[in-house]
């Protein structure tokens, strides 16, 4: 059976809440990657985006994203063949800890695959 998956992407993900889907969905994977000297945290949220407040609401999950090195880019890539099920939404937002809301110095690189 052939999924039609959506994408998203975003060149400047930060400490923002940012909406992947508005309404319930099923997430399937995602790459992201930064040039930041310091470690990041890619946190999705299972909440519409005016529900969420980065560093207070928890996340339904984090994400690390290693620091680049000045010349190569830190990176992470996670692929849920069976998805993960978001029944209110999907949000994300990326910061320096995984539950916190520090704003990396520059932002994140992010590709989502998700239904």
């Amino acid at each position: 059976m052939a999924l039609n998956l959506d994408t998203l992407f975003d060149s400047d993900a930060d400490n923002s809440v940012q909406s992947c889907k508005a309404g319930s969905g099923i997430l399937y994977g995602f790459e992201a990657s930064q040039a930041n000297a310091a470690d990041a945290f890619l946190q999705l949220f299972d909440a519409a985006t005016g529900d969420v407040t980065v560093g207070t609401t928890s996340p339904k999950l984090s994400y690390f994203i290693p620091a680049g090195d000045g010349t190569l880019r830190g990176s992470t890539e996670k692929n849920f063949p069976e998805g993960i099920k978001f029944s209110t939404a999907i949000t994300y937002a990326v910061t320096t800890t995984p539950a916190g809301s520090t704003d990396p110095t520059a932002g994140i690189n992010l590709n989502v695959v998700f239904l």
